[in-house]
């Protein structure tokens, strides 16, 4: 008798392994489906087919708008100058520094000068290998760099000993996130130029970089005060603020300013994130530095340093606005004690942990609400002035360096003419902007913030309200001195609704007076409110910072709390929107169904041929059209029921007798 055990053994083997493969295909396939444009991209491989027709017609649904790929470059390079020019927010500017003397000579100092910091981490990175640097950027506007301390910065000496340290991947660990430094060359790496700032005098430019970005965070230690944010370098460790070699660098530079060297002492803030400024104000840090001029530039995009160049030699006037609010010390943000992480309970368990802690096995507290940023800095800073909260310890003036949506320019504007009309769906704002200087022409950002009353509906159900909120904004044009423009922003009623958690479950409008006020930042925004219920900076003891403009406020009164979800104008706006979605996706070749509604669909009108060989684009496709198939409660089915439905309701009086049967029950509407 044979044994045939062997071959039973080994179709056991081939179906095990059969089902692996067959589940490591389906897999596979869910994954390359899910990743096919990545995949593609990595193995350089087409994603699409061209096929050519005798069609000759015109099949261009998107025009182009450049005669060359040259042309079109060429358009987004000055377009992204354009957007760093008018985006960059100067922030300090004394005996008129800045702009600089046409053919001015300057030295570049930071190794940020001859490494800009040009975007973020993540989907923020820039391909800079053709992008220009600093140095270019200031010698196209017609202003001579300093080549010995350029070339000495650049060389390859310093860039490996003293370049700036990211995270090597937006998927490293937060232990690798350590690696962020600053590592700037210290005051003696530069002594071999030292000889060559007296020629380039007129101004020592200084850059500041700071790195960070999408899946890239900034470190912390626990409660965000650990002194170990960065490796291998002097200080207290934290990446935002200024590092020991950074401040010596400063100290030496006011020397030489002070025995004539330098001019002028320009720092330019280039990153995204917002580093402390207490080294600018020297009655918060307890020294002076001599900054006579400083400018927030962030991260510059591909060629965005052209902008700055503009900027700095003033072809174009500064008149960008902060986007964050920016303190002397971080800490004395309360939301900073949040950002830091920790390990869940369960991490280990999970496999979720590795000596350092994987990030996988962090998290982040938030738990701020609506107070963050300026809602937080200004809100507090009402309360201190009306006394109306438990506002504590709080001065503004000696916590926030630079607030929310503040720019400054080197020219000046006055606002006049400030006027609010009501239509049934929004408030429409007008007021006259003029250029009050006598030198520069320049644009004016002009913003509209609002506030809504804290009432007693509010402080019962838990909803919170801040002392302003951005309701609406624009720039002018540019202006020149003397000349005036009218400015027309409109704000829908819709930025005025409080969503209620706790009670209404849905957005809210109080009952009660809501102010309207132009501002120049969000502080200006709040004293001008407060200046119109009636506090100066004479009766609240100095509590307010500066007195506001009342002739910038608009008061409205709502007379009764609303609680209704939408509008009718609401409404319509998203029935609008949601046929533009549709017609979009019906144009991508998809097909959409709404359920209770209909399924959508784009079909093909076309004429016959007698043979196949006569079809063609051009001469048998006509065009297309949209197919449509009720569903649902909808459906021809749906409504036939009903109708017969409500039929026999109208001749049974509503009543239905079980079974069959006959006699008198099938008399309609006896009488």
């Amino acid at each position: 008798m044979k044994n045939t055990k062997p071959k039973v053994r080994l179709w056991s083997v081939l179906t095990g392994l059969t089902a692996i493969l067959t589940v490591a295909a389906i897999v596979g396939n869910i994954i390359a489906n899910q990743y096919a444009t990545t995949i593609n991209v990595a193995l350089n491989a087409s994603t699409y087919k061209i096929i050519h027709g005798e069609n000759t017609g015109d099949t261009e649904y998107f025009k182009k708008g450049f005669a060359s790929d040259e042309e079109r470059e060429a358009y987004e390079a000055e377009l992204c100058a354009t957007v760093e020019a008018e985006g960059a927010a100067l922030l300090k500017n004394e005996n008129n520094a800045l702009p600089l003397a046409s053919g001015a000579k300057v030295s570049l100092f930071g190794h940020g000068s001859v490494d800009l910091m040009y975007g973020g981490t993540g989907s923020g990175s820039v391909d800079t290998s053709k992008a220009p640097n600093l140095k270019q950027a200031l010698e196209a506007q017609g202003i001579t760099i300093n080549q010995t301390l350029w070339d000495l910065y650049s060389s390859d000496s310093m860039m490996s000993k003293y370049s700036r340290l990211t995270p090597a991947s937006i998927s490293d660990t937060l232990e690798a996130n350590t690696q962020y430094a600053v590592n700037e060359a210290p005051w003696s790496a530069l002594s071999s130029a030292e000889s060559s700032f007296a020629e380039y005098g007129d101004a020592a430019i200084v850059v500041l970089s700071r790195s960070g970005g999408e899946g890239a965070d900034l470190p912390s230690g626990e409660n965000g005060t650990s002194d170990s944010w960065i490796s291998g370098q002097e200080g207290d460790g934290n990446y935002l603020a200024l590092s020991a070699e950074e401040i010596e660098l400063l100290k030496n530079l006011k020397a030489l300013k002070d025995n004539g060297t330098f001019k002028n002492i320009v720092v330019l803030i280039n990153s995204s994130n917002a580093i402390e400024l207490d080294f600018l104000n020297p009655e918060i840090c307890g020294e002076d530095y001599g900054i006579d001029a400083a400018m927030w530039i962030g991260d510059v995009g591909q060629t965005g340093i052209n902008g700055v160049g503009q900027l700095l030699s003033g072809a174009v006037t500064p008149s960008g606005s902060l986007v964050d609010t920016y303190l002397y010390d971080n800490m004395a943000n309360p939301a900073m004690y949040n950002f830091y992480t920790q390990a869940y309970p369960n991490a280990a368990e999970y496999n979720l942990l590795t000596e350092g802690a994987d990030v996988q096995g962090m998290y982040s507290v938030y738990q701020e609400g609506i107070y963050l940023g300026y809602r937080y800095f200004e809100t507090r800073y009402e309360d201190v002035v009306m006394g109306t909260a438990k506002a504590g310890d709080y001065n503004w003036a000696t916590t926030v360096a630079y607030p929310f949506g503040y720019g400054d320019s080197y020219t000046t504007f006055a606002y006049s003419n400030f006027n609010v009309t009501e239509s049934d769906d929004a408030f429409t704002v007008t007021l006259k902007v003029t250029n009050t200087g006598k030198t520069f022409s320049g644009k004016e950002t002009v913003q509209i913030y609002f506030q809504s009353p804290y009432t007693a509906y509010d402080k019962a159900n838990g909803i919170e309200k801040a002392a302003a909120e951005l309701c609406g904004f624009a720039k002018t044009d540019v202006l020149a001195p003397g000349a005036s423009e009218d400015v027309t922003i409109t704000v829908p009623k819709s930025e005025l609704r409080t969503y209620d958690a706790n009670n209404a479950k849905t957005y809210i409008v109080d009952a009660g007076d809501y102010y309207f006020t132009a501002a120049t930042d969000s502080h200006n925004a709040v004293n001008n409110i407060l200046a119109a219920k009636g506090y100066t900076v004479e009766n609240t003891n100095g509590r307010m910072t500066e007195n506001g403009n009342t002739d910038l406020v608009w008061k409205w009164t709502n007379d009764t709390l609303d609680t209704t979800p939408f509008s009718t104008g609401a409404i319509h706006g998203m029935l609008k929107d949601m046929v533009n979605c549709i017609k979009e996706l019906l144009m991508d070749g998809k097909n959409v169904k709404i359920d209770d509604l209909g399924i959508f669909s784009v079909g093909i009108r076309s004429k016959g041929a007698v043979t196949p060989e006569d079809f063609s684009t051009q001469g048998n496709i006509i065009g297309v059209r949209l197919r449509a198939r009720a569903t649902g409660n909808l459906s021809s089915a749906s409504l036939k029921l009903t109708a017969k439905l409500r039929e026999y309701t109208e001749y049974s009086n509503g009543e239905v007798t079980p079974g069959g049967g006959g006699g008198d029950s099938e008399s309609p509407d006896e009488i």
